[in-house]
């Protein structure tokens, strides 16, 4: 056994040495130059989970350990859990064109799917854990709550088990199975220190224990799971490897949640409601690239010297959102699916540094509607406040600037040109740090947009200026305005009180400050109604029921704000308003730049 350790020691560091992935079985491998998610083997074909209302918890361990199976060679066919979902469904269907090697081998109740795998060898037994029953709402950080359920799934890839309710523990026994372990009285804290040495160290799963999605792709991985902010969760954040990415979302206030994870140097992913990302992400690692259409700066016409401003949505960062609901379903039809996209220029936040990893067919149907109108800007490269990243290790600058190399590898792949970044405080000394961190380690960046988390229009949309490695000079611009529902801050609200305030800076603005240059950032959760009068108040509404109560929300709205601006306000995209930006700033750099710049 000594000298089987000795020989697994030397194999390990001669990978490291060698730059070369381990086998799965010894080291999971995540490329930290090209990406930050792991990867997945391409399965030889899958099944279709059906049927599954009671048994999500356990199908999704299945799921998992079925992931996990072909990862290690053991298994060749992985779980589809079937969804409602127009987009997800798609998002599968243009995959198995992608691949059309894969088959599909039938679709299989949840016990027809354990016994299938179970005498495959694959599922050893069962964890039995209680379900969550606590008072509050999902997302919450609930007094009481039974979080036997991570500890299930956090030991699951370790036992290689599925996890059962205690409800269905009679039907697992008559099933053949046999308890691995009872954990309905085990804490995450018991589970962390007694198996931290099993788990991985490249990424963790924070989930609340009443939802059960992405923990297949957790057991896939043998990422410990953990929900809260009580210990182990500190611990687990010091543990984690930096640069790592945090599937699901950690509930309670979103500050706190991020700023716990940005301190050590990790990438929250908002992936809670995510389903079936072990299929969507398997051979990602090798798959093209769809390119957004970029902007000609050869087009701008620059005899037109009026004031301009450009809309921004937020929340791209929301890698659920893209899978599921953005695009056709009946959300979407606020967002991409709205029947009047296209109709003014406007920037889309978009999170396709995760999606190129996760799931590019996501990228691929984006830039295959993209109108003429609509620009696509990389939001972060995940979720982190740039001001507030690894400050808690020693390495803290050189970790953004590793971050920033291979977000930057992903977006010249996808032509993204146009970063956004979610800070802590836009103007602190740590902030300008930050972006001059972020922008060393690119070229051809055109700008990068900040907004502060409390009160994004906080900037007022003064500009900074950094350069990128080949020394040229990018701006950095701060958001001046937001739509934001029953927003009390001067530059924020209604889509008709920014267009006034937009009004009124224009008008306002000494001779040396014209043309002016802005952007807004339209919050996508805000519900407005339409009022098309004087009374700036009038477009806003109680929040709760809003839909059912005529609401709109999303790029509608936005739209209204563009319409209420005067003809000596343009509405343009964002890359041209950097440009102009740009111009007014350096114009002998940039007439030179625009010559060179990709096309």
């Amino acid at each position: 056994m000594r000298i089987l350790f000795i020989i697994v020691l030397l194999l390990a560091n001669i990978c490291v040495a060698a730059k070369i992935a381990m086998p799965s079985t010894i080291k999971p491998f995540v490329d930290r130059e090209s990406g930050w998610w792991p990867t997945q083997a391409m399965p030889k074909a899958l099944v279709r989970a059906i049927n599954q209302n009671g048994f999500e918890m356990m199908v999704q361990s299945v799921a998992g350990l079925a992931a996990k199976a072909v990862n290690e060679g053991r298994g060749d066919e992985m779980v589809w859990v079937g969804t409602d979902s127009v987009d997800v469904e798609d998002w599968l269907a243009r995959k198995l064109k992608r691949h059309p090697q894969v088959e599909m081998r039938g679709a299989f109740d949840p016990w027809a799917l354990v016994e299938r795998y179970a005498k495959r060898g694959i599922i050893k037994g069962y964890i039995l854990f209680r379900a969550d029953t606590s008072k509050g709402a999902i997302n919450e950080h609930r007094r009481g709550m039974d979080c036997s359920v991570n500890v299930a799934t956090s030991l699951a890839g370790i036992l290689d088990g599925i996890i059962v309710d205690e409800a269905l523990e009679a039907q697992a026994k008559q099933h053949g199975l046999k308890l691995l372990m009872d954990v309905r009285n085990k804490t995450q804290a018991w589970c962390f220190e007694t198996y931290k040495d099993r788990f991985t160290r490249a990424m963790v799963c924070t989930q609340d224990p009443r939802k059960s999605n992405v923990r297949d792709l957790a057991i896939t991985q043998k990422a410990f799971t953990v929900y809260g902010y009580d210990a182990p969760t500190p611990a687990v954040m010091k543990w984690l490897a930096p640069l790592s990415p945090i599937l699901g979302w950690n509930g309670g206030d979103e500050f706190q949640s991020t700023e716990m994870s940005s301190r050590w140097g990790h990438i929250q992913t908002a992936t809670d409601w995510c389903i079936n990302l072990p299929v969507l992400m398997a051979g990602t690692e090798r798959a093209g690239q769809s390119r957004v259409k970029s902007f000609d700066p050869g087009t701008i016409d620059w005899n037109d010297t009026r004031s301009a401003v450009s809309f921004i949505s937020t929340d791209g960062d929301n890698v659920q959102w893209f899978e599921g609901n953005f695009f056709r379903s009946r959300e979407g039809k606020s967002y991409w699916g709205n029947p009047e996209r296209g109709k003014i220029p406007f920037g889309w936040s978009a999170c396709f540094a995760h999606l190129a990893q996760l799931c590019p067919e996501v990228i691929d149907y984006a830039v295959s509607t993209q109108s003429p109108n609509d620009s696509l800007i990389e939001w972060g490269g995940g979720y982190y406040f740039p001001d507030l990243f690894g400050i808690d290790r020693a390495d803290r600058w050189e970790l953004l600037a590793q971050h920033a190399r291979r977000t930057w590898m992903l977006m010249q792949k996808n032509n993204t040109r146009v970063i956004g970044f979610n800070v802590a405080k836009v103007d602190s000394p740590d902030a300008l740090k930050s972006y001059e961190v972020f922008a060393r380690q690119t070229d051809s960046l055109l700008a990068i947009l900040v907004f502060q988390y409390d009160g994004y229009e906080a900037g007022a949309g003064k500009t900074f200026w950094v350069k990128d490695r080949n020394g040229v000079e990018v701006p950095v611009v701060s958001a001046r305005y937001s739509i934001w529902s029953h927003a009390n801050r001067p530059r924020a609200g209604t889509p008709a009180k920014v267009a006034r305030e937009i009004r009124q800076t224009v008008e306002g603005a000494r001779a040396n400050e014209l043309p002016r240059y802005d952007w807004v950032i339209a919050h996508v959760w805000s519900w407005f109604k339409p009022a098309p009068g004087s009374n700036e108040n009038a477009e806003d509404m109680p929040q709760e029921n809003a839909a059912a109560q005529g609401g709109v929300r999303g790029y509608t709205p936005v739209t209204w704000c563009a319409a209420r601006l005067p003809t000596n306000i343009r509405t343009v995209s964002p890359e041209e308003l950097i440009w102009r930006i740009r111009m007014k700033h350096n114009a002998e750099q940039t007439k030179k730049l625009i010559v060179e710049w990709p096309r």
